[in-house]
């Protein structure tokens, strides 16, 4: 926060940084023109040190005091501070901002009026994209929820439950000022967000909420008067989820060696600052607390510039301003000759300012011994098991980690920890763990080596489904025969190609299989059963699969049955003796799923009766079969020892996967990876995007912008650059723009599921936009867009941050919208992918090129009578017809970036 502008010490003033519920009663205030006569009251009385209160006043200049040459007059305490503090702010800094927390001043021009506020508000913003960028595992998400301490008056947290509407869900304002709560309450009402703003009366020393609560743990120069920094580092780690963020910018001690200990003890002492700590020892404190990855970034320069631009401000005031009494005129120069020894202090390394940044770590326990030994290389994962890797004794474990001999049913899961968030499964199958118990825990269950073991089972059960349908093990010992060989011997098997599959599921392991099927053998018959409610057109469509509803009619239709279901109580048994009677004497079945989905009497029944050729079985139920179960004697049974899986490789991946998964659910860096690799294909058809704009002359010159959404914010067209030579790497986060700022954030504030916005001023489009009746749906082309326009006024170059409400809600008045008309300027389209918001924009100008033309023929319009057009628009979104779904990767063809 800024200097006090009327302090009393040894030096001069007292420093002033932070709000009352910062514990300081040292804040800026002022008698100037515009306040009331009831702000002033009483003197106070204070000694030091002490421990601040909401209690406590500030300081301001009584009107009826007299001063002579540089005497110092008697401080006054004011009833209402914070609102002589925001009217200082005002009149001194002319800025009618209500954040007032230092700023970060990159691209920013200080005589621009409002120029502080928009530099702290600049300031918040930049510690909110530093915190989403520590928790990439929750930048896409919609429910981040978190603590501001010691927020003052809410203004960060409403600015940005506001601006990131689509992520947060919660922000919980604590603070120890009613005043100031009650102005964040207010300001909440009157933006209509007390459902998604808490204000709670508490101190950041005694937060007042269980353990693990809030993704992060945020402050702005709240915590420079704690008393015991330690305890509030403390509170912040307990109050965090695991793999949480704890970001808070403070004024800290400086380092400068050739500063005494004693001149920064003096310090600190005058302006009844406890613990008085440098940004090294900060790291060190948090680092004692629990916390992992602590960094400092040095801002100190920003300050610098804050203080600059105060004295500025105070000392035009003082030669140009309005006449005020001598009280304030002397209230000021006290404040610009204070503002000259902080910019000093700033010089001589009396203090810095910066952002101290951390993570959480999360604890895991292996409730197993791995087949392979467990490596852990993320230091941000603590193993519980080792007692010297512990923050402190009775530290509980946030993952659990199991194999399929570690039975979990619900009297286990109900015992796990509270802490416990993520349970990982050694294994291929579910059925020893009790699932809907875990969901009644919050628990989320995951597998460790998925895709090892999806394609060893592939290949396992592919290889079984050429061998079964040749009759290969059969063959086992039979000689050649001895008159030599012939064309008619022994060729009673059938071919891949002429046979018809029957499978059971449609999982991972059934897709994988299918595809495969389909590399050596395409024309397959491929009929799958699953309910009705999880059967997928899309990928029918894409496999050539065929949907059976009843599995009694699925199994007659077929030569081999492939039951590819989990295990659970409504599969148990799902192949049963009616099921084994409707398959062809000359079918077999295949189970490499579970033992118990195949009801083992009902099958050696049929293998008996012959009334199946053959049964190839990787389970079996029970698991092992007893030694003189009849199976074991059948010649057309052939039992393996559940085998799929059993490579090293698999047993290795078991293993390996496991810090993969912690890291991915909490963000702790292997998504990071997953991230660039997504922002290279964002990048790519970005550049795509802008040149096709140019090559169908869609374009404006270096004008308009296209962007897509990544992380907290969005790649968006660089600015000041032909459209037609623009490449991958050209995508920047920010757009020179602040109209594109303005434009793309009121969309995907708007609509958290759009991915792209495409924005133009094409010919025919913004024509259409002059036109009274604006768009018209007329033709087969029009259907994408038929229901799906929304409507906007022209407001002027869209260079005020005032309109993304006005945006957002026009987004909102046509549900399920594809495309915005901006009324006398131009369109903007938007959609799930890049490809799907430039094909849209293309097929719009055609459109609305095809209706210009109608206009011009004079001709009597013929317009698609409702029902058509309704049917079209329903069609027009079908998977094979969607937007860029057949075009796209034509288009990319087009474009060369050599």
């Amino acid at each position: 926060m800024p200097p006090n502008p009327n302090s009393e010490d040894a030096t001069g003033d007292v420093i002033c940084i932070a709000d009352q519920f910062h514990f300081s009663s040292f804040y800026s205030s002022t008698n100037l023109a515009g306040l009331e006569d009831d702000d002033s009251v009483s003197t106070p009385t204070s000694t030091t040190p002490h421990r601040p209160s909401r209690s406590d006043s500030m300081s301001i200049i009584g009107p009826e005091e007299q001063v002579n040459g540089d005497a110092r007059l008697k401080p006054h305490t004011i009833a209402n501070p914070d609102r002589v503090k925001l009217k200082f702010y005002s009149n001194v800094l002319g800025d009618n901002s209500t954040f007032i927390h230092y700023g970060k001043w990159d691209g920013l021009d200080q005589d621009q009026p409002g120029a502080y506020g928009r530099a702290s508000e600049a300031m918040t913003d930049y510690m909110y994209n530093l915190s989403m960028s520590l928790l990439p595992h929750r930048m896409d998400s919609n429910d981040v929820n978190y603590i501001d301490l010691g927020s003052g008056t809410g203004a960060s947290a409403i600015h940005l439950v506001q601006k990131h509407s689509a992520t947060i869900s919660k922000a919980t304002c604590l603070n120890l000022c009613k005043e100031q709560n009650d102005m964040a309450i207010d300001t909440a009402a009157e933006m209509d967000m007390t459902d998604r703003i808490d204000v709670v009366e508490a101190s950041f020393e005694e937060i007042p909420f269980k353990e693990n609560q809030y993704d992060l743990a945020f402050s702005q120069d709240a915590f420079i008067h704690a008393l015991t920094k330690k305890k509030v580092y403390a509170e912040a780690y307990r109050v965090t989820k695991p793999g949480g963020a704890f970001v808070f910018c403070d004024l800290m001690c400086g380092d400068n060696p050739d500063l005494t200990v004693q001149e920064l003890a003096q310090f600190a002492e005058r302006n009844r600052i406890n613990d008085w700590l440098n940004p090294s020892q900060v790291i060190k404190t948090c680092e004692e607390v629990g916390f992992k990855d602590v960094k400092f970034i040095n801002l100190t320069t920003d300050l610098r510039i804050s203080f600059q631009l105060m004295l500025k401000k105070v000392t035009f005031v003082l030669e140009h301003g309005d006449s005020h009494p001598n009280s304030s005129r002397v209230l000021l120069m006290n404040y610009r000759d204070s503002i000259c020894r902080r910019i000093t202090q700033i010089e001589r390394g009396v203090f810095k300012w910066g952002v101290i940044h951390a993570r959480k770590p999360v604890f895991m326990e292996l409730t197993v011994k791995t087949p392979v030994p467990f490596v852990k290389t993320n230091h941000l994962i603590i193993d519980v098991n080792k007692v010297s890797q512990k923050v402190e004794e009775g530290q509980e474990a946030n993952v659990v980690v199991v194999d399929i001999l570690k039975k979990m049913p619900k009297e286990q899961i109900d015992a796990l920890p509270s802490t416990v968030e993520l349970l990982i499964t050694m294994s291929a199958g579910l059925d020893h763990i009790d699932l809907d118990a875990c969901k009644a825990k919050g628990i989320i269950v995951k597998q460790s080596g998925r895709d090892a073991i999806t394609n060893h089972v592939i290949q396992y059960t592919l290889c079984f489904i050429t061998l079964g349908l040749r009759d290969a093990f059969n063959q086992l010992g039979v000689a050649f025969p001895s008159k030599g060989w012939n064309l008619n011997w022994n060729c009673e098997g059938k071919s891949l190609t002429s046979c018809t599959i029957g499978i059971v599921g449609l999982g991972l392991i059934a897709k994988g299989l299918i595809a495969e099927i389909r590399k050596l053998a395409p024309d397959t018959r491929i009929i799958y059963t699953v309910p009705k409610q999880r059967r997928d057109f899309d990928v029918e469509s894409k496999l050539k699969l065929e949907y059976v509803a009843e599995l009694t009619d699925l199994a007659s239709q077929c030569d081999v049955l492939l039951p590819l279901c989990s295990l659970n109580k409504s599969t148990e048994h799902l192949i049963d003796k009616e099921i084994l009677g409707c398959l062809k004497p000359e079918a077999g079945i295949i189970n490499v799923s579970r033992g118990k989905v195949v009801d083992t009497d009902a099958l050696t029944e049929a293998l008996e009766n012959k009334s199946i050729r053959y049964a190839i079985l990787d389970c079996t139920y029970p698991e092992p079969l007893p030694a003189d179960h009849p199976l074991w004697k059948k010649d057309n049974c052939f039992i393996f020892p559940h085998y799929a899986t059993n490579t090293m490789d698999v047993r290795e991946k078991l293993v390996t996967d496991i810090q993969p998964i912690i890291e991915d659910y909490y963000g702790l860096g292997h998504s990071d990876a997953r991230q660039k690799a997504e922002e290279k294909i964002l990048r790519y058809d970005l550049a795509v995007a802008h040149r096709l704009t140019a090559k169908y002359n869609m374009d404006m010159l270096v004008w308009n912008h296209i962007s897509a959404r990544h992380r907290s914010g969005c790649l968006i067209t660089p600015g000041r650059k032909m459209w037609g030579s623009i490449v991958p790497e050209d995508m920047v986060f920010s757009s020179s723009n602040v109209t594109a700022d303005i434009i793309h954030e009121a969309i995907y504030s708007a609509r958290p599921d759009v991915k792209a916005v495409i924005h133009l001023h094409t010919p025919a489009a913004t024509a259409v936009s002059c036109l009274e009746e604006g768009f018209q749906p007329i033709t087969q082309d029009s259907a994408y867009f038929y229901g799906k326009v929304a409507t906007y006024e022209w407001d002027g170059v869209s260079d005020d941050a005032s309109e993304k409400p006005d945006i957002a809600n026009a987004i909102k008045s046509v549900a399920g919208c594809n495309t915005l008309l901006m009324y006398n300027h131009g369109f903007t389209c938007f959609g799930s992918s890049v490809k799907e918001a430039w094909v849209l924009a293309y097929y719009f100008e055609r459109c609305c090129e095809t209706q210009l033309r109608v206009m011009q023929c004079g001709g009597k319009l013929r317009r698609p009578k409702k029902m058509v057009m309704e049917k079209a628009a329903e069609a027009s979104y079908l998977p094979e017809f969607a937007p860029g779904a057949q075009e796209w990767e034509a288009l990319c063809g087009e474009i060369s970036f050599d």
